[in-house]
Order: C-alpha cells, then sequence, then structure tokens
C-alpha cells in the first residue's frame, strides 16, 4: 500500500479516486475525465504488477522458471507504465513534497485505515486477515517513522526550507478526506450555543410533532366518519318511524358498533404497517450483512441522486460505512423511505380511531335525549352534526396550515350531503316497503 489507497468501494475505481483525492492538490470536484482515467490505470497497472509478481512466484515454487520469467518481465513492463502515468498525473513532485505526501499517507494508514480493516477482519472471524493486517500496520509506523527522518535530514541539509507533513504525523490525519462540499472548502458556518440547543431541542421535537400530524388521520377520519354516518342513521330512523326510543337505540347501537369497529380497523392496519415495516427492516440487515459491498455502492447512488458528485458520494458513503448502525439506518431511511427510530402504534392508533369516532357520534344524538323526535330535535341534530364538522374541518386546517374555513366548508358539505341523504332514505325506505 502507498499513500491512502486501501479500496473501499469497488475496486479498482474508488483505488484511484483515493489515491487521487490524497495525492493531487486539485479538488476532486474539478477533477477532470482523463484525470480519473489516468488514475484507474495506475491502479490497473500497480495490481497488474503485484498479480504477475504473485504468479511468478507460485510459478518457480512449481518449477516451472521459464513461466516466472515471462511474469516478471511482464510486471516490470507494467511498472513502468505506471510510472509514466504517474508523472503524466503530476503526482511526482519535488522529493521534499513527495516525502510529505507519504508520511501522511503511511499516518493515516496506521492510525484509521488498517484499524477499522483489523476491527471489520475481527467481526468477521477471519484470523488470517487480521493477522496480515496488524502486521503491515506495524510495518506501516515503520515506514513512517523512517520517511519523517528522511524529511528531517532533507530539512537540515536544505537550511530548514524544506516543505514539513501538514499537521502533526503522530496523530491521525482528519484533514485528509476531500471536502464534500464540491466547493474545495468546507463552509464555515456562524453557530453560537444557543442557536444550536434550539436546533437539537427542534429536531428532538420534530419526529414527535410529524408522527401527531400523522395521527392526525386517524382523528379527522374517526370523527368525520362518527358523525356522518350517526346523523344519516338517526335522521333516517327518526323520519321512518317517529318514536323517541327507538332512534335512540338505533343512534346508540350503531355508534358503540361503529367504535369498535373503527378501533379493530386501525389497530390491524396500523399492526400490518408495523409487520411490513419491520419485514424491510430485517431483510436490509439481512443484505447488509451478507452483501455489505452492493449495499454500499446503492449508498453512492442513492448520494448521487440528491446532486452529489460521484467523488463526494463515495467520500459521504465511505464516512457512513465507519458506523454499521448508521449505515442501515441510512439505507433505511433513503433507500425504504422507513424511520427505523419512529414506527407506529397500533395500540395508539387503534385508541385515537376508537374514541374520536365514539365521541363525536354522540353529537347527533343528543338532541334526542332532551327532545322528542319531530321536526326541532332533527333539526338540532343535523344543526349540531353541521357545527361539529365544519368546528373539525377548521381545526385541521389549522394543523395542516391550509384554509381552515376552505377544511371547514368541505367537510361541512359532506355532512350536509348525508344529513340530505339520510332525510330522503327516511321518507323513501317506508313507501317502498309498505309502512
Amino acid at each position: 500500500m502507498a499513500g491512502d489507497c486501501a479500496p473501499r468501494f469497488s475496486p479498482p475505481l474508488n483505488a484511484a479516486e483515493g489515491i487521487m483525492a490524497h495525492s493531487v492538490s486539485t479538488p476532486v470536484a474539478n477533477v477532470t475525465a482523463t484525470d480519473r482515467n489516468l488514475w484507474q490505470a495506475i491502479v490497473a497497472e500497480a495490481l497488474a504488477n503485484l498479480t504477475y509478481t504473485a504468479y511468478a512466484q507460485k510459478a518457480r515454487e512449481e518449477g516451472y522458471p521459464e513461466v516466472a520469467e515471462v511474469f516478471e518481465a511482464i510486471a516490470r513492463a507494467e511498472t513502468q507504465h505506471g510510472l509514466s502515468y504517474l508523472k503524466v498525473a503530476g503526482v511526482v513532485e519535488s522529493t521534499a513534497a513527495n516525502l510529505s505526501n507519504v508520511i501522511a499517507g503511511e499516518t493515516r494508514e496506521y492510525t484509521r485505515t488498517y484499524p477499522r480493516m483489523i476491527n471489520d477482519a475481527r467481526a468477521e472471524g477471519h484470523t488470517e486477515a487480521v493477522a496480515v493486517f496488524t502486521a503491515a500496520m506495524e510495518q506501516e509506523k515503520e515506514h513512517q517513522i523512517a520517511f519523517s527522518d528522511a524529511l528531517s535530514r532533507l530539512q537540515i541539509a536544505d537550511g530548514g526550507t524544506a516543505a514539513m507533513p501538514p499537521g502533526p504525523v503522530s496523530e491521525p490525519l482528519e484533514d485528509l478526506d476531500p471536502p464534500i462540499t464540491g466547493s474545495g472548502e468546507a463552509p464555515a458556518l456562524p453557530l453560537d450555543l444557543a442557536t444550536y440547543v434550539d436546533a437539537a431541542l427542534a429536531l428532538d421535537r420534530e419526529p414527535f410533532h410529524v408522527a401527531n400530524l400523522g395521527r392526525l388521520r386517524e382523528v379527522v377520519f374517526g370523527a368525520q366518519d362518527g358523525i356522518i354516518s350517526t346523523v344519516a342513521l338517526t335522521t333516517s330512523v327518526a323520519i321512518a318511524v317517529g318514536t323517541t326510543s327507538t332512534v335512540l337505540v338505533a343512534g346508540l347501537a350503531a355508534a358503540a358498533a361503529g367504535t369498535i369497529s373503527m378501533a379493530a380497523g386501525a389497530y390491524l392496519g396500523s399492526r400490518a404497517e408495523e409487520d411490513v415495516r419491520e419485514a424491510a427492516i430485517a431483510r436490509e440487515t439481512r443484505v447488509l450483512e451478507e452483501k455489505p459491498a452492493e449495499e454500499l455502492a446503492e449508498l453512492v447512488i442513492l448520494f448521487q441522486r440528491e446532486g452529489n458528485t460521484y467523488d463526494q458520494a463515495v467520500s459521504l458513503a465511505n464516512r457512513i460505512a465507519e458506523n454499521r448502525t448508521l449505515w442501515l439506518n441510512t439505507l433505511l431511511e433513503k433507500k425504504l423511505g422507513i424511520s427505523p427510530d419512529f414506527g407506529g402504534n397500533p395500540l395508539k392508533d387503534a385508541g385515537v380511531m376508537g374514541l374520536s369516532f365514539g365521541v363525536s357520534a354522540i353529537l347527533p344524538i343528543l338532541p334526542f335525549l332532551f327532545l322528542s323526535v319531530g321536526p326541532a330535535a332533527i333539526g338540532w341534530s343535523v344543526g349540531l352534526s353541521l357545527t361539529g364538522l365544519f368546528a373539525l374541518g377548521l381545526v385541521k386546517g389549522r394543523l395542516v396550515r391550509k384554509s381552515p374555513i376552505l377544511q371547514g366548508l368541505e367537510i361541512l358539505g359532506i355532512g350536509a350531503a348525508s344529513a340530505v341523504l339520510g332525510y330522503g332514505l327516511g321518507e323513501l325506505l317506508p313507501r317502498l316497503l309498505g309502512f
């Protein structure tokens, strides 16, 4: 490994991107297609050299020295190709600059790259990989020391004018990753503590606020259905039968049955959604464990579709992939539209739906508790129902930030049509049935 060229996504392409990001002063966002092609060729030649060298060693072990010489000759040719590409890419600078670059790369390898790779290998039970990564990490430390000593001697020989590596080489170099803003510089945000705290509190409240707005659907649907279905029923029965007790029994029975039915329906629907959500999370977790490379590629594509360049998307994906939980949550949210932290609550949804239906269904029945069946009782029943529907529309409009009046009139119109329909059925059915 040289510099920070450990491929973390789709080698050799990302290996080229990674070396390019840490070896060239040009901002990644400004890299041309030719630059990218050069680095892909460099990585391909380097991999070919390593592969052919390994093949040559194997050929000698098996007693085929002539074949080994062929592999070795072509490996040397691949090295020359790579050197030519490096010069064209502008990576070979002054000796002092070259030393500074490799010191930064070696430091990054033994402080960040290899520790991550060792942890991954341990988690996957790959003991051989742990051993070779650990040995290589120790060698990278020695390489960093040797390069640092060489740079120090060079600086002394040049009278202190040689370039020094960026930052203390004994610490992880956090600034080596390419900027992800596309401008070459990270944006500076004028952020004070009060603003930070307010933003944190707002973020904590926002999911619950959205969840409550989502539950508004249950409230509106339950209350609207409770009023409309009950006023249609009580009006029909009052016109057709004409006895207060019958209207009360029919209305209360309908309210009770509707409350149970709506609550049960809401529970089953919410439970089904939660089951689907949990199954999707389990499936995505399993795929992430079995095919991490594909999932990382998907994350890169998702970031590209959000407007990031390929380089920015790879950088973002690699950073997120360092934390497996964050990686999974990001895939769930961006790919499946699932929030892993805020699922549904079937019991609460059922309670809200049933309660809103039951309470609102009382409005059309109330007048018949105090008045005998007749125009007055029917008028009060319809009037209370329409008032309740209009008030429900006003509340809905305020919550969803739409015109409260228009929302109220919309629900009011539906309720009025239901009352008229109920009145018509009450007049028509007795005649059709011969009562």
